[in-house]
């Protein structure tokens, strides 16, 4: 059996075979980076975030509320708080059946940031994403600052979020924006603005 290892054959099964060992451990020990620990909930700037369907009924609202006046030709904005986006976003979640838990929004002075826990075949695994969403297009544009997902350190998360940020903007390409917005992001609230 050694002679067999000594052969060139032999050589380079074994370095296939080695090869399929290290590819096996590294994903292995990917998918533990994931699933264990990671970022955890954001921290609120204005305050505690309670997610309930009022909170997810004021933010359709405020929402439905700028559309009648953009359809009527009128200027408006709204301004949203923490609570009312996080409620929206889950309910939206339920509503779909996204295979998202615990999302909570986050909104600071110039960007905002999102977490939750993503549901895999293995098991759930903590993210965080932070940026932002122009709408100043025809489309909306997605601008990621920082992403975190479970315990994965930045070198290998890199290209992940690329292809994360791109897929997402793929969607986001679908959506025509029919009014331009101005979204100003301070301290625990959004105000969105239509532009003239």
């Amino acid at each position: 059996m050694l002679r067999f290892f000594r052969s060139p054959l032999g050589i380079v099964v074994g370095l296939f075979g080695g090869l399929i060992l290290v590819v096996v451990v590294f994903a292995a020990a990917l998918s533990a980076l994931v699933l264990t620990g990671g970022p955890g909930p954001c921290t609120p700037g204005g305050g505690v975030i309670e997610i309930t369907d009022a909170n997810a009924q004021s933010f359709q609202q405020k929402w439905d509320s700028l559309d009648a006046a953009q359809r009527a030709g009128a200027q408006a904005s709204i301004t949203v708080n923490e609570s009312e986006a996080t409620s929206r976003a889950n309910r939206e979640i339920r509503d779909n059946g996204a295979k998202v838990s615990d999302v909570r929004v986050c909104i600071h002075n110039g960007y905002g940031e999102v977490t939750g826990s993503v549901d895999a075949f293995l098991g759930s695994g903590n993210f965080k994403l932070r940026g932002a969403v122009r709408f100043d297009g025809a489309h909306p544009v997605l601008d990621f600052q920082d992403a975190e997902i479970g315990n994965l350190p930045g070198f290998v998360l890199a290209p992940f979020r690329s292809a994360a940020e791109n897929a997402l903007q793929d969607e986001l390409d679908k959506v025509t924006v029919k009014h331009t917005y101005n979204v100003t992001l301070s301290e625990g609230q959004a105000t969105i603005q239509e532009q003239p």
